[in-house]
């Protein structure tokens, strides 16, 4: 039996696999004109598992030739380049030039009579900067006799872009295409989730698919890790995988496991604190510009993707871990916000049903009781409102076990935070200091929301220095009830207040 592939390239024999046939053609496209091409990618995303398939493709017309410099660290020079590059090809050869590589390769199409495809893979761990260099200039001056050595196609893949190199203006970088790698769509997850369906006879819940999918937004490994949890740890032997099953994965996902892919990007994130509290916590401000050095770092690396021209977290695991991670400190609040003689039960109709706007009524008084220490003098990021609410609420939720979970996908888009409990959910909408026209915007915006999940009522939160006082309005738009909370955040210095 198959299993989800958690590490290394997949093998079709023992684990689920994705066909990709759109970058597929697009690469023996590639192939076919004679172009050079490289596929620049984050880890985890799947570029090993495409090279190796791409290889098994073209076997019968070509002569595919992988290599990987995954263990090329330390070449201190060009010769220990050259035997380590013949180790990994398995060619036992006493060339110890880089410029001998040209003669092997003229040799090989000749012995072989067919166009060789060369696939370096994790090119950039090979840290020998000026070898690398070298190796590219060979390379080029290869892709410009190509037809005379066989070498129809060079793709190097990695996750960074090829150097230009200072005051080399022949890098080869100039002859290779870019092509995109995408992760999974929804309908290759989906594809992913069948083959154990059908394999094994246990069924995923259509909301768990959905979730799955929505959480790790079609990265590779991510998608593999969430259900390969499901089946061997949560629902092992279990007919049906549940969102309850799923939800346990996740609090594992975000509280117990040191997940390699989320360590990664965690770690990743730490290098540029500063910026990734910008995008975490300042959304839609910061320019996706590509040529900034430390924006390019980010999202080479997965962490940050181009959203209609602004820097954004895409995958929503990762904005989960990353908003865990950097969120603001708002220590010692939770005896504020829910005392010792406070109950949840307060704030549940008989139904069960959360009454959201006598909840929001009791975090108004705790913002009044607060607001000055909270908010008074303290350079915040706008996340910092966000992270309160999110505090505040989760108190009484969990306490009556539900769920608030931040920045979740939904009807077309992301809410910023939405409340689970007892099998209904509630969607809650943030925004600070914005002007009329962002404020008209919001409600169309929420509207839209509630009208794309089944919901009738939803609830928009605006902090903002500039209104006198506390306030809740109710409007209705389009058969849709929105609740309007105005939160005051302009207050007297700590020091007035008794």
């Amino acid at each position: 039996m198959r299993m989800f592939c958690t590490s290394g390239p997949v093998d079709k024999k023992t684990c689920y696999y994705v066909e990709r046939p759109d970058i597929t053609e697009e690469a023996l496209n590639h192939i076919e004109r004679w172009e050079y091409f490289n596929i620049i990618a984050p880890a985890h995303s799947g570029k090993t598992t495409f090279l190796r398939m791409l290889e098994e493709k073209i076997k019968d017309k070509y002569l595919p030739m992988y290599v990987s410099f995954k263990d090329y660290k330390n070449i201190e020079n060009s010769e220990d380049f050259v035997n380590k590059f013949f180790e990994s090809i398995e060619i036992n050869n006493k060339l110890k030039r880089l410029r001998d590589i040209e003669n092997y390769f003229y040799e090989l199409h000749e012995e072989q009579k067919k166009d060789i495809i060369l696939m370096i893979d994790d090119y950039n761990e090979l840290d020998n900067k000026e070898v690398l260099n070298d190796l590219l200039h060979i390379i080029r001056a290869m892709f410009h006799k190509k037809e005379l050595y066989g070498l129809r196609s060079v793709i190097i893949s990695g996750t960074e872009y090829i150097p230009i190199f200072p005051d080399d203006p022949a890098s080869p970088y100039n002859i290779a295409y870019e092509m995109e790698f995408p992760y999974f769509t929804k309908e290759q997850v989906y594809d992913l989730l069948s083959q154990h369906e059908k394999e094994t006879g246990q069924i995923f819940e259509e909301k768990v698919k959905e979730l799955i999918w929505h959480n790790a937004a079609g990265q590779p490994g991510l998608t593999n890790g969430l259900a390969n949890d499901l089946v061997v740890k949560k629902a092992f032997g279990e007919k049906i995988i549940t969102v309850k099953h799923f939800e346990k994965t996740l609090e594992d996902y975000m509280r117990v496991y040191i997940d390699k892919n989320i360590s990664n990007i965690i770690n990743k994130a730490k290098k540029e604190k500063e910026l990734i509290m910008k995008i975490l916590f300042e959304p839609e401000k910061i320019e996706f510009n590509i040529y900034d050095e430390n924006i390019q770092y980010l999202y080479l690396n997965g962490v940050i993707d181009n959203c209609d021209g602004k820097c954004c977290v895409k995958v929503p695991l990762y904005y989960k871990a990353l908003y865990t991670r950097f969120r603001p400190k708002v220590n010692g609040e939770k005896s504020e916000m829910k005392t010792l003689n406070e109950s949840v039960k307060t704030y549940l109709r008989k139904d069960g049903s959360l009454d959201l706007n006598k909840l929001l009524e009791r975090y108004t008084r705790y913002i009044k009781n607060r607001g000055a220490i909270m908010f008074k003098g303290r350079n915040y990021y706008e996340g910092v409102y966000q992270y309160n609410l999110d505090q505040f609420l989760s108190l009484y939720v969990e306490a009556a076990e539900g769920k608030v979970y931040p920045e979740t996908q939904i009807g077309g888009g992301r809410i910023d935070l939405l409340i689970n409990l007892n099998n209904k959910e509630y969607l809650i909408e943030i925004k600070s200091n914005i002007d009329e026209d962002q404020y008209e915007k919001s409600k169309k915006q929420l509207v839209e929301y509630l009208k794309r999940s089944g919901l009738k009522e939803g609830w928009l939160v605006i902090y903002s220095e500039a209104i006198e006082d506390f306030k809740h309005e109710i409007e209705e738009i389009d058969g849709v009830k929105i609740n309007v909370w105005f939160i005051k955040t302009n207050f007297e210095s700590p020091s007035k207040v008794n």
